[in-house]
């Protein structure tokens, strides 16, 4: 018979501590399988307990398979089957990786933004607004393009900011690029050939070819990707109106080579990554090449990472017709991987003109800080040994370094002073040329005016004897 003594003391009810008790049992093979429990009735009556009671703790065993109850004849153990154990390397290699923090001082990484003049009370005003008003409207609806509403606000954007004439129904919303690039890698199949620039968003390179296609860098010359380097890439991702990293901005002359080569042979395209087009601090922006694709080769890409956050998780793709009519007929099954009230947020966010506003005045914040940082270095000790590079557009720029030392050399001198640099070398799959090798990528987006100054004043320190 089984015996247990309650904690009467215990906030756990009895028939739990029962179920455990039993649990436990099974698992220690003190209760053999097949072995057959006390009916309920007896159980309650030699634990003092109400059937109720005993039939609960019962039920629980039942529903995750511990026991097994045989209608007129009762209640027995089913086989537990015990984990193999582990050795210790195997628990070692069992435990999540975790990412180490960065101990660096100022760290000039590119995919950061403001986080003291991001719009936290107009979201937090609108998503509770939306929680109330329009969330229990859709909580059981989703569009597999994402809603409709806030595509057709995208669509507004993208007219007005970009020039792009599209319509809500081209648009497809997404959590990220690694979202998009799978869909357009089905889309258009992984036996095509993916060109990404070099040097480039390395990220990009290694999703196509994760997702099952081949991938192939292309070379940057003057005027941007070099299209006597295409070769048989028959799809090529590129930055056009700001290359990441080098800052260059595809010149007409090039974007129109790059859609007469799309022109050139069925079934290819070009998926133009507009990463930070808003972000242009003179004269006008830069069309994108979208808007002069007469012939809807052209796959545009953008998203609210670079305008509200990285941790917004919203992008979004215009595809041709020719894609988008197979995307309805091949994957109709797709959900949008952006939840609904995110969505609903940011629909919002934009209808209201607290994008527009946000977006003002994060211009003018992100040009004092560019101003501010190329100020600095242009006033350093070593000023005489650099030049700035990329700097109208964007939230990040180039340093050239005049130097017969590696860039590495650099790097690594800042890294002591708790400076972390970036060399352009590092967003290169392939051995990078000389002068690539003189050059860092100076992102400044997220960076206080204390942290630029401060950053300065070591780097004076660290490049002393290195020019």
């Amino acid at each position: 018979m089984i015996t247990i003594f309650f904690d009467s003391k215990s906030k756990i009810p009895k028939y739990e501590q029962l179920y455990r008790h039993i649990k436990q049992a099974i698992e220690q093979n003190e209760l053999k399988a097949d072995e057959k429990l006390p009916s309920k009735r007896k159980l309650a009556q030699h634990l003092k307990l109400s059937v109720v009671t005993v039939e609960t703790a019962y039920n629980q065993l039942i529903a995750e398979g511990y026991i097994k109850s045989i209608p007129k004849s009762g209640f027995y153990v089913l086989p537990y089957v015990m984990l193999n154990p582990i050795s210790k390397k195997q628990y070692e290699l069992s435990k999540p990786l975790r990412k180490l923090k960065s101990s660096y001082r100022v760290d000039f990484k590119t995919n950061k933004v403001d986080v003291i003049n991001f719009p936290y009370e107009k979201l937090a005003k609108i998503e509770r607004e939306v929680m109330l008003d329009s969330y229990p409207n859709m909580i059981n609806t989703s569009d597999y393009l994402g809603l409709y509403s806030l595509r057709e606000n995208i669509s507004k954007v993208l007219f007005e900011y970009r020039g792009i004439e599209t319509n809500p129904e081209s648009i497809v919303i997404g959590s990220g690029s690694e979202h998009l690039i799978s869909l357009i890698v089905l889309l258009l199949g992984r036996e095509n050939i993916f060109g990404v620039e070099e040097p480039g968003y390395l990220k990009n390179y290694h999703l196509y070819h994760d997702y099952g296609a081949k991938a192939k860098t292309i070379s940057l010359d003057d005027q941007g990707i070099d299209i006597k380097d295409i070769g048989n890439a028959n799809v090529v991702h590129v930055t056009p109106s700001h290359q990441f990293p080098s800052g260059k901005v595809t010149t007409i002359s090039r974007r129109m080579e790059l859609l007469n080569w799309a022109m050139g042979k069925k079934d290819r395209y070009i998926i133009e990554d507009d990463y930070d087009s808003e972000f242009r601090f003179s004269g006008i922006p830069i069309p994108a090449m979208k808007s002069l694709d007469k012939l809807d080769q052209v796959i545009y890409m953008n998203s609210f990472s670079k305008s509200l956050s990285p941790s917004f998780r919203v992008s979004f793709m215009v595809l041709p017709d020719k894609l988008m009519k197979k995307y309805h007929e091949s994957y109709p099954y797709f959900t949008c991987s952006v939840p609904v009230q995110t969505q609903l947020v940011l629909k919002e966010f934009i209808e209201k003109k607290e994008y527009e506003k946000h977006l003002n005045r994060m211009k003018i914040i992100y040009r004092n800080k560019r101003d501010l940082l190329i100020d600095l270095l242009q006033s350093s000790r070593f000023n005489e040994h650099i030049e700035i590079i990329g700097e109208e557009s964007g939230l990040h720029f180039l340093l050239k370094l005049k130097t017969n030392n590696r860039v590495n050399v650099f790097i690594e001198s800042a890294k002591k002073r708790g400076i972390r640099l970036y060399g352009i070398h590092e967003y290169c799959l392939e051995k990078s040329s000389d002068i690539n090798e003189k050059m860092l990528v100076l992102g400044y987006s997220h960076l206080k005016v204390r942290d630029m100054k401060f950053a300065i004043k070591e780097l004076e320190i660290a490049w002393e004897k290195l020019f």
